[in-house]
């Protein structure tokens, strides 16, 4: 039997019970695919993150949700940096190596910045399908990486919308955000659904939002923006778009430490 340390942390988040969980598991090398998988099953949440420490000093980096591996994760990403700087007591920058590429996480304080490529936006046409999906007025839709994003008009229909997931599920293989421009404070709202990977709705999706940055970067004219992701639990983001690169950045907290046992 092999005990692993395992740790829970909720990112986008400025006390426990806020933002989006995740797991994360830091190994001197990958487990077998078919146990990280099983481990991802088993935790249930949106994301579990394992992490691996390179020769040069960088780190290789995995995802799994509870049912596939995945490209991306914004938010299990700044959970790993949180974990090696909070509780193994590492030094930042972290540089991560994963299936989308190179990612970096700054230390902020109290944030963890995230250095993440841009998912560039190409406008489709809004489809019955999507309408369906999404009884609201909806003035646009584009694809950024391998998410559809719809634009709604108000952020009351973001907040008051009540998903249909069987519904969500056909117009993506991965996700399907929701967005419209905010009010108050905030630049711009959201939210996300990841049907086709096992989560019906992501808390506080920090990958969605290289391609939420850009798109409304250009139509607010800003290169700075504060984002609010109108899940259930709810988190904020701050967005800063660079030339060749987003910067999502959040607060961090530890909910749990333990041990598992396989």
């Amino acid at each position: 039997m092999t005990e692993l340390s395992l740790y829970q942390v909720d990112a986008f988040a400025t006390q426990v019970f806020e933002g989006n969980p995740a797991a994360v598991i830091v190994l001197d090398r990958f487990l077998d695919d078919s146990v990280m998988q099983s481990i991802g099953a088993e935790n249930n949440l949106a994301e579990t993150a394992f992490c691996v420490l390179r020769e040069d000093g960088e780190y290789d980096l995995r995802w799994f949700t509870p049912s596939v591996e995945i490209d991306f994760c914004g938010h299990a990403t700044i959970a790993t940096a949180h974990v090696l700087k909070d509780a193994l007591n590492l030094s930042d920058p972290f540089v991560f190596h994963a299936k989308i590429g190179r990612l970096r996480v700054r230390v902020d304080d109290p944030d963890y910045v995230l250095e993440a490529p841009i998912a560039e936006a190409k406008e489709v046409e809004l489809s019955v399908a999507m309408r369906q999906a999404f009884p609201m007025p909806l003035s646009a839709a584009f694809e950024a990486g391998p998410n559809l994003y719809v634009v709604a008009e108000t952020v009351a229909d973001i907040v008051n919308f009540k998903p249909d997931f069987s519904a969500i599920l056909p117009l993506s293989n991965h996700g399907v955000g929701l967005t419209a421009a905010g009010q108050g404070d905030y630049d711009f709202t959201s939210r996300f659904f990841v049907p086709a990977e096992g989560i019906d709705e992501d808390a506080v999706t920090g990958s969605a939002h290289a391609a939420l940055g850009p798109y409304w970067g250009n139509i607010l004219g800003k290169r700075k923006m504060l984002a609010r992701q109108a899940s259930p639990r709810g988190g904020d983001l701050k967005v800063s778009v660079k030339a060749d690169r987003v910067e999502i950045a959040g607060p961090a907290v530890t909910y749990l430490r333990g041990t598992i046992l396989i």
